[in-house]
């Protein structure tokens, strides 16, 4: 065709959306109506890995915002990743040029503080999804990021953040669909009162989907048992497909049955560290049957006779952690080794190496099929990450 910048608009978007990023920069210059249309998809996302490429950066959109162009680069922009370290300096300089952004992602944030966070939301007032790492941000920072309309927030190894959190949280309570919090320091969760009214909060955000909480290093145990204990009669969050839990040590059976009777579409369940038996692996079995995942490690009453049980009955299952728990290859005579993951990160002559995972289907007839050998290798890497968090 002779005439492509006859094209629409559209048809042309919809060509270039199939086009490798790299190659887009060939396509800008086909002609106007390309490179138009190419310039909006090369700045809609952009990965900054290096301080250099974020002063970079910043000087561009700055210098677009003052040239007579009628583009102004920074309101093309809607995804930020910054893999640099940044000073809040830095990210207000920044932030400030792309006010239409909806996803932020600041993956080395140890220099951000609330100086400089606590301005963003005015300065980018249509995030939807945030995701924080090692920032040393305060409750000051997360009641203004609850201005936000959030659907999605992710906080890892923020040192300084409060149990009130969820009160701030409370306010996105009809946008907020997935919460993930791992490695945060929530000072006051560790306290019997102020972890029921945390888990009080939390229960009123009933639009969540995802729920992901882990700490270690920090006994957050009376927040997990709150949540049970103080499960109300209907469903607290009607649309939950993930809840991971961790670390729940006085959580039992009992208390986690209930939860599964009210959370019908859970597909991926993890209750570590905890109190629950062989009962609890039977009421994921009888309550859960479209489960994919579950994650029971450090759970030492589970047997392995339970985790049979559970593999066999769930056809959709794909893999059931259970690291630490006194498990051994000799507990699963019939399997080979393609249907189970074994700890052999450390070699010791005198202390067998335990299995850590099953895969899904592992007591079906065909063991040691190529899907069988493929599937696992693709549930140990899951499991790695998983250990990595």
């Amino acid at each position: 065709m002779n005439h492509l910048n006859q094209l629409p608009s559209e048809l042309i978007s919809s060509i270039l959306s199939y086009v490798d990023k790299q190659d887009l920069f060939t396509c800008s210059l086909v002609d106007k109506s390309f490179y138009k249309t190419t310039l909006s998809l090369l700045w809609q996302e952009l990965e900054i890995d290096t301080q250099d490429t974020l002063h970079t950066m910043t000087r561009i959109l700055e210098a677009s915002t003052s040239s007579s162009s009628a583009t102004v680069l920074g309101e093309l922009v809607r995804s930020v990743t910054i893999n640099a370290r940044l000073s809040d300096d830095d990210l207000l300089a920044f932030i400030k040029l792309v006010p239409l952004i909806t996803d932020l992602s600041l993956v080395k944030a140890s220099q951000i503080s609330d100086d400089s966070f606590v301005q963003v939301p005015d300065l980018v007032p249509h995030v939807t999804h945030l995701y924080l790492c090692a920032a040393d941000i305060t409750q000051r920072s997360m009641e203004a990021i609850a201005h936000w309309p959030l659907q999605q927030l992710t906080l890892i190894f923020c040192e300084d953040l409060e149990s009130n959190m969820f009160t701030s949280l409370t306010r996105c309570s009809s946008t907020l669909a997935s919460l993930d919090i791992r490695n945060c320091s929530l000072h006051g969760l560790e306290t019997p009162d102020t972890a029921q009214q945390a888990a009080a909060n939390l229960m009123t955000l009933h639009h969540l989907t995802y729920f992901h909480i882990y700490c270690p290093s920090h006994d957050y145990s009376p927040f997990t048992t709150a949540l049970f204990v103080d499960l109300p009669s209907i469903t607290p969050w009607p649309e939950l497909t993930y809840l991971n839990l961790s670390p729940c040590h006085d959580v039992t059976d009992s208390m986690v049955i209930a939860l599964l009777q009210a959370q019908p579409k859970l597909t991926q369940v993890g209750l570590c560290d905890s109190r629950i038996t062989d009962k609890t692996l039977d009421a994921i079995a009888t309550y859960l049957p479209e489960v994919v995942k579950v994650d029971v490690m450090l759970s030492p009453d589970i047997t392995a006779d339970g985790l049979r049980r559970l593999v066999k009955t769930c056809r959709k299952l794909t893999i059931v952690y259970f690291y630490s728990c006194e498990i051994y290859p000799c507990h699963f005579p019939e399997l080979d080794d393609s249907k189970m993951i074994v700890d052999d990160d450390y070699s010791d002559d005198e202390s067998p190496f335990q299995v850590i995972a099953l895969v899904g289907g592992a007591f079906d007839s065909d063991v040691g099929s190529d899907a069988d050998t493929d599937y696992d290798t693709n549930a140990d890497a899951d499991f790695d990450a998983n250990n990595e968090q």
